[in-house]
């Protein structure tokens, strides 16, 4: 009997995500041994006066390498973004050419970075570079970076052969020809660029000679067309800021911004903390510590009427304090707390409304990935923003009990009355969530204080939250192998997403446009406050389509230095982007929280969510609001660090 096309599929892929989880698995542990090293070193400071010599620039090169080696396991996966507004609505034939249009680019963009990591390496070879404390070579750390992203170049490959074998197996003749084209045409300019051919194609002269505003318009909008032809917004961004570079410059400074900044962020003590932050949130979870904090929140609250609601919030608000991800927020509450409110007789709106605008504050509560993104991409201080969501988070948190409670005063059928509070079980449920609250204090307070650095704090939350998974029993029966599973992917999806988008920010810089929107808009003489709405609007459009991520890093290097014309403060302007994101991800039709609810409770019709978060929705612009009156809502506590 033949084989099926998928089985043959199963029998490539299986034995090459089990191979690259086990290298994404040693990147983790990598990752978890430099936290403990790093909690040894503020111990050894804190009590002998010492330290570990030459343990941050050892470890950073370290954490870089780990890093690159869960990449591998990321493109196993295919866990890239893309987005399918346009190809999902494709005849077959059609999706099929794009989706092999698709798999060739990010290949090509994996190839290109692994080639320009590799000549760094090089360069750091001949030169004979080493660490500046301990005196150790350099290159080696780079050239298995370098190997680490070029081995995810035959992975790809293998997406690549189904891509081509599915076109081969149902398309004949010319219709196979024709499918090909986008793919060729991509291998050709990039083939052209690379060998620094350009100027034997026609019009060369005419796209140099563009002004630069023109130029950057011309390669956003060829972004935008890549990206709704479903490339991965990675390699969408990547591969035209590298055209574009190379054709207003040269091949040659393109290739070394795109090994420059890769590794710079690789290796970059900043966003060291990402991963371990990730961490912090995922042995969080599998210790049930957000189970802790929903448990508490319920009985606490359980006299007001649609108490799971309110519990919904507020532990919304502190599991995102331990992941910092809007989206795992959303769909851990959503497995917890839809079946407990459908059970007891609530109202589905309301239920999903909850969950889908608590999932929010995963990105808002410190410490939060968005902001540790926003903090990276505008060279900001993670401590300070971190410390500037607080005052912000608590008042999300206030306004969505306040738009609940409203809600069922209003419709008090939606929801059973409450309850009075069973003391002695509330006395337990708070003893249990005493671990998460100790987690919290010891990293924000840890930074709010001084007396621990961003990647010090960021090593103790994910060392505290493993300690608490290992003590609790939680980590037998293969549940410390899934923690790694999610992080690697995690880590995957966000690190490629940045080498693309610094890649293509150097374009934009390059071209000064953020000089010369911020000039037009000026010209246009617009308030500080009508400039504030109109970026405002453009967040909440850009949330219909687009994750949170991706928002953050097409729109920060334009929007930061317009704000700062106006004299905006930058730290401000982060937490406000960051609720802005988080709003367009409720807002209807196309919020992506709203999806993630639909994906969860596919029973649940999209209208009934839709009506659940128009009071969230109205609650954040009178958020925003504030916020844009009163500055000092973000900025007091951190004038007092």
């Amino acid at each position: 009997m033949a084989m099926t096309e998928a089985a043959q599929g199963r029998m490539i892929a299986n034995p090459i995500q089990t191979a690259t989880r086990i290298l994404a698995t040693a990147g983790v542990i990598t990752i978890i041994g430099g936290a403990f090293l790093t909690l040894s070193d503020v111990g050894l400071r804190a009590l002998a006066g010492t330290t570990i010599r030459g343990l941050n620039e050892v470890l950073i090169l370290c954490v870089g390498v780990a890093i690159a080696a869960c990449l591998p396991s990321g493109v196993a996966r295919s866990v890239h973004l893309t987005l399918d507004l346009v190809t999902e609505r494709l005849p077959e034939r059609a999706a099929r050419a794009f989706a092999l249009f698709g798999v060739l680019a990010l290949m090509v963009f994996l190839l290109l970075v692994g080639l320009e990591l590799f000549k760094l390496a090089m360069t750091y070879h001949t030169r004979a570079q080493a660490t500046i404390i301990l005196s150790w070579p350099i290159a080696p750390f780079h050239f298995a970076m370098a190997g680490l992203v070029l081995l995810c170049v035959p992975v790809q490959a293998v997406h690549l052969g189904g891509a081509v074998l599915s076109i081969l197996r149902k398309d004949r003749g010319i219709q196979r020809l024709v499918q090909f084209l986008p793919a060729l045409l991509l291998l050709a300019v990039v083939a052209l660029v690379w060998a620094n051919a350009l100027t034997m194609l026609p019009g060369y002269g005419w796209l140099r000679g563009l002004t630069a505003g023109v130029a950057a318009m011309v390669f956003f909008g060829g972004m935008w067309v890549m990206m709704m032809a479903g490339v991965p917004l990675a390699a969408a961004m990547g591969l035209v800021g590298f055209l574009g570079i190379a054709v207003l410059l040269a091949p040659g400074p393109a290739g070394t911004v795109t090994g420059g900044e890769t590794s710079r962020f690789l290796t970059s003590e900043t966003l060291a903390v990402l991963p371990l932050f990730l961490l912090m949130g995922s042995f969080a979870s599998v210790a049930g510590l957000s189970s802790d904090i929903y448990r508490f929140a319920h009985e606490l609250l359980r006299p007001l009427r649609g108490s799971l609601a309110h519990a919904t919030i507020a532990g919304c608000a502190g599991f995102g304090a331990l992941t910092g991800s809007s989206l795992a927020t959303a769909a851990t509450f959503g497995k917890v707390a839809l079946p407990e409110m459908d059970a007891r007789g609530y109202n589905p709106a309301l239920a999903a409304g909850s969950v889908a605008a608590g999932g929010t504050l995963g990105s808002l509560v410190p410490p939060s990935t968005a902001l540790i993104l926003f903090a990276l991409l505008s060279e900001q201080s993670i401590g300070a923003l971190f410390v500037a969501a607080m005052l912000p988070a608590s008042l999300a948190i206030a306004l969505y009990l306040v738009a609940i409670k409203v809600v069922l005063t209003l419709r008090p059928d939606l929801a059973p009355e409450g309850s009075p509070i069973d003391w002695p079980v509330l006395w337990q449920s708070a003893k249990r969530c005493t671990g998460a609250v100790i987690l919290f204090g010891a990293v924000i307070g840890g930074m709010y204080t001084g007396v621990v650095t961003d990647t010090e704090a960021a090593s103790v939350g994910a060392v505290g939250a493993f300690l608490f998974a290992l003590l609790r029993g939680r980590l037998g029966g293969g549940k410390i192998w899934s923690v790694m599973a999610e992080t690697t992917t995690t880590i995957a999806l966000i690190y490629t997403l940045i080498f693309g988008a610094v890649i293509f920010s150097f374009l934009i810089a390059f071209t000064q446009l953020p000089a010369l929107l911020s000039g037009w808009i000026v010209a246009l003489d617009f308030g500080p406050l009508m400039v504030i709405a109109m970026l405002v609007l453009v967040y909440l459009v850009l949330g219909m389509v687009m994750d949170s991520y991706a928002m953050m890093v097409i729109t920060v290097p334009i929007f930061l230095p317009l704000t700062a014309i106006y004299g905006f403060d930058p730290i401000w302007w982060g937490v406000l982007t960051v609720i802005c994101v988080e709003l367009g991800m409720i807002t209807p039709p196309f919020g992506m929280n709203i999806f993630m609810l639909r994906a969860i409770a596919p029973k649940t019709r999209l209208g009934t969510i839709y009506r659940g978060v128009m009071p969230f929705v109205l609650v954040d612009i009178l958020k925003i609001a504030l916020l844009v009156l009163f500055p000092a809502i973000a900025l007091w506590l951190p004038a007092q660090m």
